[in-house]
């Protein structure tokens, strides 16, 4: 059994590149359904906020909406998907059926590879990298920024550049865990 790289992982991910907001929303989109499960060891409250902003940035026009499957090519109801809550604009862009089987390929394993296996050109491709297992991606992201790293407004992982964060709506749904720093002090500038 090979041990699982998250970071190599992580970095396979597709980076999009943020553009100045056009027009950007006064308010992040405030859902009225109930939270998500935990994904990856991503609370629910971090997977909702990680959806907030990814929909902010798309209706400020930061980034552009997802036209094909980064995996099958589909342009048919593409959307992204967040392997790392903690990445902004780190997220694939996948059709459907390609959401649904990264979503069961922890019990659906050879659904998954027959996926990889037409559609990896290298095997680097973040999908080709994919844990077969389920991995606690947030647990390793906290271990080496500490909570921090669920900042994703002002991340030290994936920092936004200043002309979206000076632009930032203040109505994203709270976390928890940053109102306090690891030492129980209250983060600078909170």
């Amino acid at each position: 059994m090979s041990i699982f790289d998250i970071d190599a992982y992580i970095d396979a991910l597709p980076s999009h590149r943020l553009r100045e907001p056009t027009n950007p929303p006064a308010q992040y989109q405030v859902s009225r359904w109930p939270l998500l499960k935990p994904y990856a060891g991503f609370s629910g409250i971090e997977r909702r906020r990680g959806g907030q902003l990814a929909g902010w940035l798309q209706a400020a026009g930061c980034i552009a909406k997802p036209s094909r499957c980064d995996i099958c090519r589909s342009r048919d109801r593409v959307g992204y998907h967040s392997a790392s809550y903690y990445h902004v604009g780190r997220y694939p862009a996948l059709c459907r059926p390609c959401h649904f089987a990264a979503h069961r390929r922890f019990y659906e394993w050879d659904q998954w590879k027959r996926i990889i296996d037409a559609a990896a050109v290298t095997g680097r491709e973040w999908f080709a990298l994919a844990s077969r297992h389920r991995i606690d991606i947030a647990q390793h992201l906290r271990n080496l920024w500490g909570w921090q790293a669920a900042n994703i407004e002002r991340s030290p992982i994936s920092p936004l550049p200043d002309a979206i964060v000076v632009m930032l709506p203040d109505n994203m749904l709270p976390h928890p865990k940053l109102s306090l720093a690891d030492d129980g002090q209250p983060f600078a500038g909170f």
